[in-house]
């Protein structure tokens, strides 16, 4: 699903309506950002071991960081303050919070299942691929460590490359199959409905996906200007009360629901 580099272009522009970047309820963008997360703290995708369900609000499954993944976390030299930023709008009390371009606003309802149907389908494909690793609904992957190397623009939105290598510094042997520790990033963790947001692209020593950039770090604030997006993830800086737009209105920003998240602070 490659798609040809735009030119850099605002989060708040309507590019996006025009490729195939589809976004129901918000959901393939920011389920993208969370794989993008997850390379960035835990240094690899490994969902089945790092992930676990748990009983959210209303009775609701959520995805939420298993005692394995916060080991990791701390064994990377970080907390997953991204990740959890992210999986906090699973619940529903902050359903439409999130707003993307074109104001597609985030279902936690809907975002919260996909993740749940995406977590239950790659830990299927998973256990087909260690049984059955001939079958061709299996899903086999090396264990492998990721590290970021660039982010530029994207077919959807920033494209974030990462050198892709064994755990003990060796390369893989097949790279590309790294796509199939994302199926749970897909519809309903599809091996055919894919979710155009991740992109995935390998060569024989990186792997590169396009989340929506505000929701991750790396990022920096635009400086005097006024940053167009309608939420930004950022730990390094305090964004309250610099300008910002969303959709074509301009405010500034207030500090949002959970940590290290920015609001745009326009009417909904």
């Amino acid at each position: 699903m490659e798609a040809p580099l735009d030119e850099p272009e605002s989060a708040g522009s309507d590019h996006l309506a025009l490729m195939n970047c589809a976004n129901p309820q918000g959901t393939n963008a920011m389920i993208a950002a969370v794989a993008v997360a997850i390379a960035n703290e835990l240094g690899r995708w490994n969902v089945t071991t790092d992930f676990k369900e748990i009983t959210g609000r209303y009775n609701q499954q959520h995805l939420a960081l298993s005692s394995t993944g916060q080991a990791r976390c701390t064994t990377m030299g970080n907390n997953c303050e991204n990740i959890k930023a992210l999986l906090f709008f699973q619940d529903a009390m902050y359903d439409n919070y999130i707003r993307f371009p074109n104001n597609v606003k985030l279902s936690s309802w809907s975002y919260a299942a996909r993740l749940v149907a995406g977590f239950r389908a790659q830990k299927t494909c998973e256990a087909r691929a260690k049984n059955s690793p001939s079958a061709s609904d299996a899903c086999p992957a090396e264990e492998h460590l990721l590290t970021l190397l660039s982010t530029a623009p994207g077919g959807c939105d920033m494209n974030f490359t990462y050198s892709a290598k064994k755990p003990n510094g060796s390369p893989l042997g097949n790279p590309a199959q790294l796509k199939n520790k994302l199926v749970w990033a897909n519809d309903g963790g599809s091996m055919t409905n894919l979710n155009p947001y991740i992109q995935f692209q390998s060569t024989a020593s990186t792997v590169t996906v396009d989340p929506t950039w505000d929701l991750g770090q790396p990022g920096q604030a635009s400086g005097g200007s006024c940053l167009v997006s309608c939420q930004k993830y950022d730990k390094n800086n305090d964004l309250t009360g610099q300008c910002c737009t969303c959709n074509g209105m301009s405010a500034t920003f207030v500090a949002g629901a959970t940590a290290n998240v920015y609001r745009c602070n326009t009417p909904n």
